[in-house]
Formats: C-alpha cells, structure tokens, sequence
C-alpha cells in the first residue's frame, strides 16, 4: 500500500473540489480517518506530511497515540461515551460528536478540573436519519443557546454523516443544507454562531463532492490507508 502516494492523490482531488467550488486554495483540510489502522500505517501518513488523525474509540487512541510523534494532531470522530470523557488530554485538537447535553455537561467538568478547552463540533443529524445520532435542525438554536452555560466547551462549528449509498444527489443535499444552516445563523447573528467556521462533512466516497459544498474538514481513511482491518487482528 503506497499510503504516500495515496496521500498526494487525496490532496490533488481536494485542490480540484476547491478550484471547482470557487473556494480559496487550502480552506479544505484532510483529517486521515486512522481508527482500526495500525501506528505503522499512521507512521506512514505522517512521515508523508500527513498530521491529523481521526479516532472512533477513546481507548483504541490512548493505546495508539504513545507510539507516534507528539505533534500529531487527534480528533475523536466516533460518538463519545461520557465515561471516556475523564480519559482525553490536550493532545485530543477536536471532537466531532457533540451530539447531546449529558456529553457537553461532561467535557465541562473535565475541562474544569483539567484545566482544558476541549473544541468540539455538534453532530447535526441533517438528514433526518433515524439510524443516525446527532441532534436535529431545529433543535440547532437552542443547543447553541445552551452551550453558553459551558465555557469549556468550543464549539466550532457542526459535523454530519449522510445515509450510507445514498444517491449522490442526495449527499449534496445533505452537504449545502449543513452549510446553508452555519451561513443562516451566522447572518442572523444567532450567539455563538460568529465562531462556527468549521464544516466536517464527506468521506473517502464523497470527499469531492462535500468539499465543493464547503466542507472544511473531510474524513477520509479507506482511499489513503486500504481496507479496513482492526491492527489487533493482525499479530
């Protein structure tokens, strides 16, 4: 597996969404979905340029993260179970599942007693998918009203995940009304919506498409690392 090769390929098709987007060059980023992929896999990407790695599972980075360069850049990208809270450190850059109440009153006590602002985005389930977690549309405003009682949560802006094999029709939907919903609260000057900059939306089958519909961050890991198989699995 050339994951190098993989890399600058991935990089390319970005700077092609964004030049087709009329977007500015570099206002996409790459988050290298690296949950299942052994260090050596990460190693990889990193020594390519690579810097930021997505988790799904709290426990999965607090065995991998030791093993590679302390520059690198961890987001958790998985639904975050309020007992795996007390476990992240300074060195976790952004949480993408900021999906309920309960979860925002936890990285608040631990962002106290650590001393810590944990970055977060809020899952907004845009599609209306039942078998997805994330918060609803309407239900947007009043998290974000809410979260003001939590100064050590910072919400920077939202994330979604679209139904698997939907149409591609259907996924831009779902990309330009995750942006449409950041751009109408912004220009409604809604609190705290100044600071949403940040879009996490598309994966390594529709990373194009999300980028020309602003994503600013894409996940991708099948089309850099291979098919996924748990590192574990493989002494």
């Amino acid at each position: 597996m050339d994951i190098g090769g993989n890399l600058r390929a991935i990089k390319e098709k970005i700077a092609a969404a964004e030049n087709r987007g009329h977007r500015p060059a570099g206002s996409a980023r790459l988050l290298a979905v690296s949950k299942t992929f052994a260090p050596a896999a990460v190693l990889s990407a990193y020594n390519a340029g690579q810097r930021d790695f997505g988790e799904n599972r709290v426990q999965e980075w607090l065995e991998k993260a030791p093993e590679l360069p302390p520059d690198c850049g961890w987001h958790i990208i998985g639904r975050l179970q309020t007992n795996k809270v007390k476990y992240l450190d300074s060195r976790v850059k952004l949480i993408h599942s900021l999906d309920r109440f309960a979860l925002m009153e936890s990285l608040q006590a631990a962002g106290t007693k650590k001393d810590l602002i944990w970055p977060a985005l809020v899952e907004v389930n845009i599609a209306g998918d039942g078998a997805k977690a994330g918060i609803s549309r309407e239900e947007v405003r009043d998290f974000l009203a809410a979260a003001r009682d939590y100064p050590r949560v910072d919400i920077r802006g939202f994330m979604t995940i679209g139904p698997f094999e939907a149409p591609a029709a259907e996924m831009r939907e779902i990309f330009s009304s995750l942006r449409r919903l950041r751009d109408e609260l912004r220009a409604q000057n809604v609190p705290g919506a100044a600071n949403l900059t940040e879009l996490s939306m598309g994966m390594s089958q529709d990373f194009e498409m999300a980028v020309e519909e602003g994503a600013t961050i894409v996940r991708v890991g099948s089309l850099l690392f291979g098919e996924r198989k748990y590192y574990r699995e493989e002494a």
